[in-house]
């Protein structure tokens, strides 16, 4: 989608620059990510809010002599605090750095999209409503009437298809008609100016009951006799009562920083348990159904059925539907759906890794052939890094790309979500919910795109322990080693043993991680869209949204520490290395003295410790079976399925949580990989002795 100003609009470049800063919001898989990738385009940044853990998406774009901002916020249900992301979004939208927010809505799921509307508007910002996927519920006879939403809010409702980018150009020019009904002086404005803005009464959208009214006005007129720096705090004053109200934790804290707050506080617990006895339930409960009770009356106008007769025709999107979450067939399509994911990456990854490594062992020769093999600079600079950078790109990136398009093909089909609800139940053990699966699912391929998609989990104890899950399923640089040794010499048999002690090593972990890590798993909350023809345009920006992060943030290190690495074997320090290493390799593992150097490469790429274990077993005469016995290609193979991540995957692990929880799972799954290696080949010695 392009954003270049229309021909016939070109008068308005005798604007002067204005700046317009917009904050795109709504539920999770409303379509959000695809109207800020259809504005955006490629002119957007990724990092993560200041001082959190939650990644920041931001944009740009020039459209009608206007500048602007767009900032994609976390997908989120509420404004509660129950996450880091709502936390982040609430504080972000009062604050000076937002001039409109576009509330996205599902209009498919408008009850319950429309409950996070009403909380927006509690916060007193310019808002336009774009009402995504109209032409899902246009397949399903329906219609909305637009006007009359526009009449019940007061404020630009707009239908967009996001996916075709129908509707989406209609928002900046509702914006910029904002600004400019707004600004005393539209041909000057520089900045949007809120203060001018005319807010719609809320009390004509939506009452809370007469009681639950009465008390909200008693607490604001408290909260504007306390003598504070609340005004600081951006939130109107309602807003600040319901949620004292509803016992928000970060307006509680606020509040009792203050000593003049206690009346304050003491009313709002009376008048919690006032309202509570009153209705019979809990104060959110009672909060919420008030919503919920004014959203019904707002759909019942404007939810209009084209004819009288519902349809009976059951559709294939409804098939499928009913296939995919089927509690038998459900889970076998899951199965054949991750080996298609599997097969699929595998081999265009092998492929094109095939042909990247025999193009660079080709230009290696004629390297060698130019300069001499033992040349130190060649070592350094060709051996290290380029050789570093065509293994990163050969033996990971063919695979990342490819699984990043699977991935998202499913996301915007429709299939993922079923995916996450079939294996909740299972999750739930672990100490996370279904979505987890999703990120496993990525693992298989590639650990790094894998662990960079658990920032989709809700909070962050879930998002670590899905990452440690993650970093543990094996990736197709592992399956390489796996089926090249164990596979190849020893039967498809002993390669399935290896992988059921995987998955017992990732139960466990899950199970200690649950018991240790403070705090609870949530519930699974997700919406699951009906089954639609996928976007191809869409799903190859997302492709290289997600992909673009390891191209230009972990290749670079990968690079120098291919240097490094090539630096300490012509210094020759590594020879000494498996002498330290040989009472662990040697006497523990049972493995040869030299595995030891062969792991530690194992650490840039996996699949090096075969490669390279193969090369050696050439220069001496031998083959494989030759210089591993096959229990030692046991004990081999699942050390390097167990152990510490690559070197690419620490780096997002980091980059999604911190260097010490980074640090804290390599030397987890190092110890993991040594402890069961130990036992096996103790257990094999013994075992061979009786």
């Amino acid at each position: 989608m392009s954003c270049h100003l229309p021909k016939n609009k070109l008068k308005d470049r005798k604007l002067s620059e204005a700046t317009i800063n917009i904050a795109l919001a709504g539920n999770p898989n409303v379509g959000k990510s695809v109207i800020f990738n259809q504005l955006t385009g490629l002119s957007q940044t990724i990092g993560n809010w200041p001082g959190k853990t939650v990644e920041k998406l931001e944009g740009y774009l020039e459209f009608l002599g206007y500048h602007f901002n767009i900032v994609d916020l976390p997908g989120i249900y509420s404004l509660s605090t129950y996450s880091l992301e709502e936390i982040v979004s609430r504080e972000y939208i009062v604050s000076d750095n937002v001039d409109i927010i576009i509330n996205v809505i599902d209009a498919t799921n408008l009850e319950r999209n429309l409950f996070f509307t009403f909380q927006l508007l509690e916060l007193k910002v310019p808002m336009i409503i774009a009402i995504n996927q109209m032409d899902i519920l246009r397949k399903r006879n329906i219609e909305l009437d637009f006007n009359q939403l526009e009449a019940i809010f007061k404020i630009p409702v707009l239908p967009v298809v996001a996916v075709h980018g129908t509707g989406v150009h209609e928002l900046l020019e509702k914006c910029i008609e904002l600004v400019r009904n707004t600004s005393k002086n539209p041909s000057r404005i520089c900045k949007f100016n809120k203060t001018e803005y005319i807010f719609p009464n809320l009390s004509e959208i939506m009452s809370f009951g007469k009681e639950i009214e009465l008390k909200i006005k008693d607490l604001i007129l408290e909260i504007e006799h306390i003598q504070t720096n609340i005004q600081e705090h951006k939130y109107p004053f309602r807003f600040l009562a319901i949620k004292l109200l509803e016992s928000d934790d970060e307006i509680l804290k606020f509040f009792n920083y203050t000593e003049k707050s206690k009346p304050l506080l003491d009313k709002t617990t009376e008048f919690v348990k006032e309202l509570e006895e009153y209705h019979g339930e809990d104060i959110n409960s009672i909060i919420s159904s008030e919503i919920y009770s004014n959203i019904n009356r707002i759909v019942e106008k404007v939810v209009k059925f084209k004819t009288k007769k519902e349809m009976k025709k059951i559709s294939l999107a409804d098939k499928l539907d009913h296939l995919t979450t089927h509690s038998f067939w459900g889970y076998v399509v899951l199965v054949l759906v991750i080996a298609g994911i599997y097969s699929f990456t595998f081999l265009i990854g092998g492929f094109l890794g095939t042909i990247i490594d025999d193009s660079f062992s080709l230009w290696t020769e004629n390297i060698y052939l130019l300069f001499g093999k033992e040349n130190v600079l060649v070592k350094i600079l060709w051996d290290g890094g380029l050789g570093g950078l065509m293994g990163a790109i050969g033996g990971v990136l063919v695979y990342v790309i490819p699984f990043f398009f699977t991935i998202e093909l499913l996301q915007d089909s429709g299939y993922l979500p079923r995916a996450a609800f079939l294996m909740d139940r299972l999750m739930h053990i672990l100490g996370v919910h279904g979505k987890t699966i999703i990120t496993m699912i990525l693992g298989f391929g590639c650990n790094v795109p894998a662990c960079a998609g658990c920032r989709i989990m809700e909070t962050e104890r879930e998002k670590k322990i899905s990452i440690a899950l993650t970093s543990l399923v094996p990736c197709a640089a592992v399956m390489t080693v796996v089926m090249g040794l164990v596979g190849r010499y020893l039967g498809l048999e002993w390669v399935l043993i290896l992988f059921l002690i995987n998955f017992i090593v990732i139960i466990i972990v899950g199970k200690i991680l649950n018991k240790t890590l403070p705090g609870s798993c949530t519930e699974l909350i997700m919406e699951m869209h009906e089954y639609r023809k996928p976007n191809y345009k869409v799903i190859a920006k997302q492709t290289w949204v997600r992909s673009k992060e390891f191209i230009f943030k972990a290749l670079p290190i990968i690079i120098v520490f291919g240097i490094i690495l090539e630096i300490l074997f012509i210094l020759n320090i590594l020879e000494p290395i498996n002498v330290i290493l040989s009472p662990i390799t040697v006497f523990w593992l049972g493995l040869p003295a030299l595995a030891g150097v062969f792991l530690i490469y194992g650490i840039l790429r996996k699949e090096l410790t075969l490669v390279l274990l193969a090369l050696l077993s050439e220069n001496v005469g031998l083959t494989l079976t030759g210089l591993l016995t096959p229990i030692q290609m046991v004990i081999f193979s699942l050390v390097t399925m167990l152990y510490i991540p690559c070197f690419a995957t620490i780096i997002i692990i980091a980059k999604q949580t911190n260097w010490k929880y980074a640090l804290q799972i390599a030397f987890l799954e190092i110890g993991i990989a040594l402890v069961i290696g130990g036992l096996i080949h103790f257990g094999y010695i013994l075992f061979i002795t009786l």
